[in-house]
């Protein structure tokens, strides 16, 4: 049978030149997003197993990259596969054509990124070799891009010389399961490694327990500053209201004077926080450091800082 899309009359896609650019670009777009994202979890992936290179700074792990790129492959991995379907389809069937400039420019645009990306990626490779930097990890995120890069400039050139639309492609086929298999990969091997939605939640409330106890020092020794030298009884004038434990809101933070100018405050953190932890961001106040805490009750003995008429100084 004789293709339709070349017989077919060239009125027969008058008024659907937008409709064919906006498939085009939403597939374009997504696919650079999805691609993008599927390569930032594979590269969090290899963040988390091998050793950070002392030249490589972007090879720390962090829980959020990974987070924002796995829900980012879980949205728009299978809205470019529809879009893709929906593209190939209205070919296929002759509600579009294949043939027109809006598809041909377009995807002439992805095989110029992808072959941009290449190269970049190629002279960054053969830079950081020549820098001495030649590490397991900064190699296998090497093969990642160019594997991603390389499969989409291949795949495109591929379907900028396809002919007929009317058959199903073993290549197109092929490429879909190809996406489908990595983008499966990335997000299933990330899933193993980030923490859990609990996990997560426990650790906020930590981080602002810990970021609200190292306010209060702050404000109490304001108050000890411009109270002749004396200490809140205890946490109910108004500058203390608005702290209290973000999990459990009527909960206020213990608090109590231990002397003259010192005091303790006191919290309930969920979880243990190391100072190698990847939440460990801040660094010690007053001798104790409120942001390595440990598993439950902790407290925190502060010394405030005494203003006399000569200097300032303060008190251990």
């Amino acid at each position: 049978m004789a293709n339709e899309n070349v017989l077919a009359p060239e009125n027969q896609y008058k008024g659907k030149g937008a409709f064919d650019a906006f498939l085009n670009l939403l597939s374009l777009i997504t696919l650079g997003w999805m691609s993008l994202a599927v390569g930032a979890a594979l590269f969090q992936i290899i963040n988390k197993f091998l050793a950070a290179s002392a030249v490589d700074y972007a090879a720390s792990f962090s829980q959020n990259a990974l987070k924002v790129s796995l829900a980012s492959a879980i949205i728009i991995t299978p809205i470019f596969l529809a879009v893709v379907s929906w593209l190939h389809r209205s070919y296929k069937i002759g509600n579009l054509n294949y043939q027109s400039g809006i598809h041909r420019w377009l995807t002439y645009l992805m095989l110029l990124v992808s072959a941009l990306t290449v190269i970049g990626r190629l002279v960054y490779q053969l830079f950081r070799f020549l820098d001495g930097d030649y590490t397991l990890a900064v190699i296998l995120k090497t093969l990642v891009i160019l594997i991603i890069a390389g499969g989409i400039f291949g795949y495109y050139f591929y379907d900028l010389m396809r002919k007929d639309f009317t058959k199903k492609s073993p290549v197109s086929l092929a490429v879909f399961i190809a996406v489908i298999i990595i983008a499966l990969a990335s997000i299933i091997g990330g899933f193993f490694i980030i923490d859990s939605p609990a996990k997560a939640r426990a650790l906020k409330f930590d981080s602002q327990r810990a970021n609200d106890l190292v306010s209060l020092n702050y404000i109490i020794d304001n108050y000890y500053q411009q109270n002749n030298n004396t200490l809140p009884a205890d946490l109910s004038a108004s500058q203390f209201l608005n702290y209290h434990d973000p999990e459990k809101i009527s909960q206020p933070y213990e608090y109590q004077t231990l002397g003259d100018n010192q005091f303790e405050l006191c919290a309930v953190f969920s979880l243990s926080a190391p100072s190698n932890s990847d939440n460990f961001s801040q660094q010690p106040l007053n001798g104790a450091d409120i942001y390595t805490h440990g598993a439950g009750r902790q407290c925190f003995i502060r010394t405030v800082e005494i203003i006399n008429k000569n200097n300032i100084q303060r008190l251990d």
